[in-house]
Order: structure tokens, then C-alpha cells, then sequence
């Protein structure tokens, strides 16, 4: 009966040093959960932020696209411009004005030229 006891005892004894072993290696399992857990919260609320600000982003890109749509589909509608008439008709306007100031110039050489003929008399006499 006593050898029972004895192999009783160290069964008990090996069984409570496993008991032990699984006791802190379930602590230990229960910290790193917290730990990835709280990991994983960070994570989730970053994951969010960041969706945030690509919806953000995405939004605004969209309602820019769509405006550069509206003013294509203005341009489109847009007549189009003849630029050799265009440039024709500068080219005319620059002429008759070259003209105007040519004849003006002329016009005041000629009365400057009157001027300085009745000084000229004028100091002669």
C-alpha cells in the first residue's frame, strides 16, 4: 500500500507539474491574444481612416472628372474658328491702322514744316 501511495503521490506531482506547465503556457497563449487583438484594432482603425480618405479622394476626383467632362462637351459645342480669316482680318486692320498713322505723321511733318517757315520770316524781318 505504501508503494501506492508513493506512485500516487508522483503521479499527483508529475500530473500538478503539468497542470502548472499548461496553467503558464495558457497565460502566456492569453497574452499574445490580448496583444494581437489590440494589434488587430489599431489595424481595423487605420484600415478605416485610410478608407476614409480614398473615398474622400475618389469622390472628389469623380466630381473633377466630371466637370472636365462638362467643359469638353462645352468646347465640343463650340463653333469652330476659321484662324486663316481671322488672321486675315488683323492683318487688314493692322494695315488700314499703319495707314491712319502714316497719313497723320505726314500731316504733322507738313504743319511742323509750315511752322518753322513762318519763324524762319518772322526772324527776318
Amino acid at each position: 500500500m505504501v508503494r501506492f501511495k508513493t506512485r500516487t503521490t508522483n503521479e499527483f506531482s508529475r500530473i500538478d507539474g503539468v497542470l502548472g506547465e499548461l496553467t503558464s503556457r495558457l497565460a502566456t497563449l492569453e497574452d499574445e491574444r490580448r496583444s494581437t487583438a489590440e494589434t488587430l484594432n489599431d489595424v481595423l482603425k487605420r484600415t478605416t481612416e485610410i478608407d476614409g480618405r480614398v473615398t474622400a479622394v475618389a469622390t472628389e476626383l469623380a466630381r473633377q472628372i466630371d466637370e472636365l467632362g462638362h467643359e469638353l462637351s462645352a468646347l465640343a459645342s463650340t463653333p469652330e474658328v476659321d484662324v486663316a480669316s481671322v488672321v486675315a482680318a488683323a492683318l487688314v486692320d493692322i494695315r488700314s491702322g499703319q495707314e491712319r498713322l502714316a497719313a497723320e505723321q505726314a500731316r504733322y511733318q507738313m504743319a511742323f514744316r509750315q511752322d518753322i517757315a513762318i519763324l524762319i520770316e518772322q526772324l527776318r524781318r
